[in-house]
């Protein structure tokens, strides 16, 4: 199993895998980690560049496997035996890529493993369950029985992850087992890809009814979970009845003891990703990667319209950055700034970093680094301890990382047995442990100057009769315990039998525990017994922790079994002779464990009193404290009660009996609740059609008769009848966005209704004819703007349509003859009414006019009745309208003279002519209320008006002997004047005197 610890919960405090404090490989520069930390490295017995995968043990020790089919078993500070070889396929990348052992392991002794196979024509995927053989260390696999098998298509990304929760109860029925399959398409290289290259495989993983691509979620026997959201309890194996999450290329996948899922994705393009799985889910890989459109992919049809949520994190994928995998710390070694983090390993990078979110899904801390150099991370998993453990895959060795000044100290003991005939002792250091559930080392001073190493060993003394053996016990990091006993080797040992209830026997909290004892010494005969007893846990996650009980004397010793969540009592009976010879024997009171399990309605993390999983294996009559978060981890759902007594206090205290318990937080989405509070909702809307889903920021609800959304912005909006077709045939969410409002009725007409969407759209039914229209963008935005249905143009009559020049788009409405035209260079407006009509009789935005560019605008003369219009301005001239002279353009360089003498506030008025040409066909004109404009290439643009126009016009415009103008009218004293090309024309201002002149 990968990126997540391994194996079934630890139930002693077993030393667990160590070696050395070890340097870094050769190759590569030497680790750099915060103060304190150091890199345990203990060899997998993999081949350098092989090792897939890691599963502890329940007594600490370690499975390895390698891609070739190797399946090491590395003992508690042992070197590594080889226990299986599995026939593989190793073609590419594929081979065996996993194990995992079942929580049940001590009873049935099962582990899981995921792997490549070929009959040498054809090549599949398989999830095998084995039973290892051996007593206690495990020597081999055998009784393979094969849980999935399906076809392989390509050498790569195939069946490579599998976790198992952690606790079944009694019904080994029960297990539950998490598999990440990848996509397993063909890698085409993202720089060349098109929609005509990639492996359309890929496309698998968008179907909740195909293998690949996904996480699974099965029982022992291959069959989908009952809650899956796909099952159906009519084809329990089919693929949809199996699947949990859809959308994935290259996934890993970790069990978060708190609560939820998180599964990590290698990119191909662009991102790697981190995700919070939730049921039923699509990621939409191969049309997205994170944030980022693929390559390739996204032209194709299956891609188009597809909504994408952002991940939780993501990284640029590359040579430099891959992430593969990661695991929460719930230890309680490392310092408190790390609790709770998510470790996440970068392979491209050498790094290990870690990642903080809340119970609600939201990130409280984006991903830091922590340490770099670390090697070539494969995989992370978690250590019996809660230690990070880093899968080198460069060495193929497990780098523990290890937190030295939280380092417990070992704890040392040792019985002596002595053969007085031969005078040789037997040393059995057992009775030593250590809390880190770390390998130690064991050394001994026999007291006669011989010394020795090992946890039992035998010392033969050659003379004398008495000595003192010294026992020192050393970790990792160098913390050593000694314990000292005087051994006689010319005599017999003291002896002390235990009468205790049994190992089978199991305690449930405050039952007594009575245990007695009887001794023997060959010179003082019965000798006092002294009794010890300690509380042992060693939980997942977590270091061991010892604490003192109770003490006596004398041949019985009773003890209630303390009020615990799941530790073991150790009672020690100790006695003494009168030459100092101690004898001990040790009884270990087991916990009645039962199950607890919490569940919820919604993903949810639950708070532990002590810090631990909510779901798990607790003793009989123990107290338990959690707490519901009060937001579900999709970010949306709220507690609202336990489902087994309505208690709405998020807080629980309850007291296990003696049967497996379940209890369930009910959450309630805002979906949820509108649909059960609104009557009018639920009869429209009907029965619910599937489950909730995330995406692109929101969370929606099919049912019979429409959706329902959420938004974090607008809350839950209803859609449905015609609106909703339209909607989803533009492509839904992904296109318009989530509704930002109910359905509502029309203000234009109260027989029509229209929804507004998040992402500037809005859509307007009309009732008469049974029509959905669809208006957004830049459009949408000004529609909105002039009072969308409520405004002078109405509502939309066709949908937003784009212009022949494939540049702009165009939306007419139902009142005022009223469009909204956009193009990119000028943005959205309005015409209406007359000036429209001008501009569609000249050609639309393909006439000289080009697009509009504001609004239609109120003329600024408004205070003159008389003289009240309206006008637009286009890219190249303007339209003008007025009650006296309908509508005009002008455009050009006239267009330009007009608007610099102030338009229809200057002296010329409205145009009354659109512009026209002169019958030299050399110049332009436009005529006005107060005046004219003429152009020619070689003159410019000039006005003429009043007396002066008068005359010009008496003597023949242009084709007189004055030809165009060459000025404006101005000023002279006691005059006004225009010039022409060969003239000019004066004004008398005080006798009204008009006189023409050659120059």
């Amino acid at each position: 199993m990968r990126t997540r610890r391994a194996g079934a919960a630890i139930t002693a405090a077993a030393a667990v895998l160590g070696a050395v404090v070890a340097t870094a490989p050769a190759a590569q520069a030497a680790p750099a980690l915060p103060s304190g930390f150091a890199l345990v490295d203990t060899p997998s017995g993999q081949q350098p560049g092989t090792l897939t995968d890691v599963a502890y043990l329940p007594d600490g020790s370690v499975l390895t496997t390698g891609r070739l089919g190797s399946v090491q078993w590395v003992p508690q500070g042992g070197q590594p035996v080889q226990i299986h070889n599995i026939p593989v396929y190793t073609g590419g990348s594929l081979g065996l890529t996993g194990i995992a052992v079942s929580p049940d392991y001590n009873t049935t002794r099962t582990v899981y493993t995921t792997q490549a196979v070929s009959d040498g024509s054809a090549k599949s995927f398989r999830l095998s369950k084995w039973r290892t053989l051996g007593t206690n260390e495990p020597t081999g696999l055998v009784d393979e029985s094969i849980v999935l098998d399906f076809p392989a298509n390509a050498d790569n990304k195939g069946i490579q992850d599998i976790a198992v929760e952690p606790v079944t109860g009694n019904d080994p029925a029960k297990t539950v087992i998490w598999v990440a399959i990848g996509d397993n398409s063909n890698v085409q290289a993202p720089a060349t890809a098109t929609k005509d290259n990639v492996d359309q495989f890929a496309l698998r993983a968008l179907d909740p009814a195909q293998p690949t691509g996904k996480i699974l979620r099965i029982r022992a026997n291959g069959r989908g979970v009952e809650d899956n959201p796909f099952y159906s309890a009519n084809d329990q194996t089919s693929w949809r009845s199996r699947n949990y999450l859809s959308g994935l290329r290259d996934p890993q996948v970790t069990l978060d003891p708190r609560g939820g899922v998180i599964v990590t994705d290698t990119g191909w393009a662009a991102r790697d990703e981190v995700n919070l799985a939730f049921p039923g889910q699509n990621l939409k890989w191969p049309c997205w990667e994170g944030t980022t459109k693929t390559p390739g992919y996204q032209d194709l049809p299956a891609c188009q319209n597809l909504a994408n949520t952002e991940p939780l994190h993501e990284t640029n994928h590359g040579t430099t950055d891959t992430i593969l995998g990661g695991v929460p710390y719930m230890g309680t070694s490392y310092p408190e700034a790390y609790r709770g983090s998510h470790f996440i390993a970068n392979k491209g990078a050498h790094r290990l970093s870690t990642l903080r979110y809340d119970t609600s899904g939201k990130v409280t801390q984006v991903a830091t680094s922590f340490a770099t150099d670390i090697g070539d991370p494969a995989s992370v998993i978690t250590a019996p301890n809660g230690d990070v453990v880093i899968l080198d895959a460069a060495t193929s060795t497990l780098r523990r990382v290890s937190y030295k000044p939280a380092n417990k100290a070992p704890v040392a003991g040792f019985n002596a047995t002595v053969d007085a005939a031969t005078r040789k002792v037997s040393f059995d250091a057992g009775a030593s442990t250590d809390p880190e559930r770390e390998a130690v080392t064991y050394q001994w001073n026999f007291g006669d100057e011989g010394t020795g190493a090992g946890k039992t060993i035998e010392h033969t003394y050659a003379a004398g009769d008495r000595f003192t053996v010294t026992l020192t016990v050393t970790d990792v990091h160098g913390a050593t315990a000694t314990s000292n006993q005087v051994v006689l080797p010319g005599e017999a040992s003291p002896e002390l039998a235990l009468n205790t209830p049994g190992l089978a026997t199991v305690f449930s909290v405050n039952q007594a525990i009575a245990v007695g004892a009887s001794t023997y010494d060959v010179v003082d005969g019965s000798i006092p017994v002294h009794w010890k007893a300690e509380h042992v846990r060693c939980v997942r996650d977590r270091s061991c922790e010892i604490s003192p009980l109770q003490t006596g004397s004398g041949p019985d010793f009773t003890i209630a079994f303390p009020n615990e969540t799941d530790g073991h009592v150790v009672i020690t009976a100790t006695a003494e002779n009168s030459r100092a010879a101690v004898v001990s024997r040790r009884y270990i009171a087991n916990p009645r464990l039962v199950r607890l399990q919490v569940l919820s309605s919604h993903s949810s993390q639950f708070q532990v009193a002590t810090g631990e999983s909510a779901n798990r294996l607790v003793t009989a009559g123990s107290s338990i404290q959690f707490t519901a978060p009060q937001t579900a981890l999709e970010g949306a759902a709220q507690f609202t009660r336990w489902s087994d007594n309505a208690n709405p206090s998020p807080t629980r205290q309850i007291t296990m009996g003696v049967a497996d318990f379940t209890l369930k937080a009910d959450y309630v989405s805002a979906i949820q609740k509108r649909y059960a509070d609104d009557a009018a909702v639920r009869a429209w809307m009907g029965s619910p059609v599937g489950f909730e889903l995330f995406e692109s920021n929101s969370h929606w609800q099919q049912y019979a008769g429409g959706r329902l959304y959420w938004t974090a912005q607008h809350g839950v909006k209803v859609i449905g009848g015609t609106i909703l077709v339209k909607y989803n045939g533009l492509g839904g969410h992904a296109f318009l966005g989530a509704p930002s409002t109910d359905e509502l009725i029309s203000r234009a007409n109260g027989g029509d209704r229209l929804n507004h969407f998040v992402g500037s759209g809005s859509i307007y039914w009309v009732g008469a004819t049974n029509t959905a229209y669809v208006i957004y963008g830049p459009s949408q935005e000004k529609w909105i703007s002039l009072g969308a249905d409520n405004s002078v143009i109405g509502y939309p009559t066709i949908d937003i349509t784009g212009t022949p020049d494939g540049v702009g788009r165009y939306t007419h409405f139902s009142k005022e003859n009223g469009s909204i035209y956009w193009h990119p260079s000028t943005g959205a407006f309005a015409v209406m009414g007359e000036i429209k009509r001008l501009w569609a009789a000249v050609g639309w935005e393909t006439s000289v006019l080009g697009y509009p560019r504001t609004d239609e605008l109120v003329g600024r003369e408004n205070s003159d009745p008389g003289r009240a219009g309206r006008y637009s301005h286009f890219q190249n001239g303007s339209i003008y309208w007025s009650s006296g002279t309908g509508a005009r353009e002008v455009h050009g360089e006239i267009g330009k003279k007009y608007l610099a003498l102030n338009a229809e506030l200057s002296v010329l008025g409205y145009p009354t002519i659109n512009e026209g040409t002169p019958p030299d066909r050399i110049g332009r004109f436009n005529h006005f209320q107060g005046g004219s404009i003429y152009w020619t290439n070689a003159t410019g643009a000039h006005e003429v008006h009043g007396e002066i126009k008068r005359r010009w016009e008496s003597l023949g415009w242009e084709t007189s002997y004055l030809g165009y103008p060459i000025s404006d009218e101005y000023d002279i004293p006691g005059y006004k004047r225009s010039d022409f090309q060969f003239g000019y024309i004066t004004y008398n201002l005080a006798t009204g005197q008009v006189l023409d002149r050659r120059y």
